[in-house]
């Protein structure tokens, strides 16, 4: 039992996410069909699905269990349509992997240097896990979902009957937590420790290598160095509790980490693509489910979103001589606006 568990588990956080990337990068070109593009896209469609799914039930104080079943059969279906429309990715993918072996053998090098100091961090993450303080409220919050069936209904340090938790109602990572731990059977501790911890790290270093791949789409043979010298910064980046790299390297699973970590980078990686002269649509989709994204990360979502989006949109405005394309582009963030009026509404 405790294998099939695992393995669920497994599943909840690997293969689903890597398929339900399928939808919007069909419609991303051909540098953007990749392995690593797809796991990163999937994630953020399901933390898209889960925020618009979720935030209506807690504010009408539903249990948890209808939460689950209705996320869970939006996700099997989305996932079923993903997994049709991308049958013809995998032609792609295979060319990927056909290239590896073009490559110099000093590029080989250098990406097996990177993929052992990413797996030497994946598993001191798990090894040596650092039990932040703030788990006193992230992981309460999923367990007492879990056991309870309620949602920010008990308070977390006690466990007592509360009103409904408003200022964390709009950002229910630790619910999305619970989800996997309730499908799955695994305590939602472990859950969080012991396998968010090593996958969205490697979640988070598939956004860079995009990132890398855009940068340096010309230089590709430097793309290794370029994430080699990443994986060593987050390495050595702990000067403080409140740098990026902390965030990353101790509390990936916490909404703060998830959004310094995952969000930001990847809302930088939508933000230099959709300043190119041709944008795919595979492009909106993802940049549209970062900016939601953030919103299930933390609730400071609702000032920074449209403040990074109106300043880029002004800038590519600019640049690209196109209003429209501006207006468009602030457009995107119109749903984490919409949420930020019903959070002043209901607080």
């Amino acid at each position: 039992m405790e294998i099939i568990r695992w393995g669920i588990l497994l599943v909840l956080v690997l293969p689903v996410p890597f398929f339900l990337g399928f939808i919007p990068v069909k419609h991303m070109n051909r540098l953007q069909k990749t392995p690593a593009m797809t796991y990163v896209c999937g994630w953020f469609v399901s933390f898209f699905l889960f925020e618009l799914t979720a935030v209506p039930f807690i504010l009408l104080e539903q249990s948890f269990t209808v939460l689950v079943a209705v996320y869970t059969c939006i996700i099997a279906v989305v996932l079923a349509v993903s997994l049709w429309q991308g049958r013809h990715l995998w032609k792609c993918y295979f060319e990927d992997l056909q290239g590896i072996r073009d490559m110099p053998g000093a590029v080989k090098l250098g990406w097996a240097v990177f993929f052992l100091i990413v797996l030497f961090q994946m598993a001191y993450a798990v090894l040596y896990e650092y039990y932040d303080g703030d788990d006193s409220y992230y992981i309460a919050v999923a367990v007492l979902t879990d056991k309870f069936d309620t949602m920010y209904l008990r308070d977390a340090y006690s466990g007592y009957i509360y009103p409904l938790d408003v200022r964390h109602a709009f950002s229910p990572t630790p619910i999305y937590q619970a989800w996997i731990a309730r499908l799955s059977g695994i305590a939602p501790a472990v859950v969080a420790h012991s396998v968010l911890a090593p996958v969205w790290l490697m979640f988070m270093y598939c956004i860079y290598g995009q990132i890398g791949s855009r940068l340096l789409w010309n230089r590709k043979n430097y793309k290794p160095v370029f994430m080699i010298l990443i994986a060593v910064w987050f390495m050595y980046g702990n000067i403080s509790l409140y740098t990026a790299e902390t965030f990353a390297m101790t509390r990936t699973w916490q909404g703060k980490g998830m959004m310094a970590g995952m969000v930001i980078p990847a809302l930088f990686l939508s933000l230099i693509y959709l300043a190119e002269e041709s944008v795919s649509q595979g492009m909106w989709m993802l940049f549209i489910c970062v900016c939601m994204s953030a919103v299930l990360a933390t609730s400071i979502s609702f000032m920074l979103i449209p403040t990074i989006t109106g300043m880029a949109s002004v800038m590519i405005g600019l640049k690209k001589k196109s209003v429209r394309f501006a207006a468009e582009l602030f457009l995107c963030c119109t749903p984490c606006m919409l949420l930020a009026v019903c959070y002043m509404i209901v607080r």
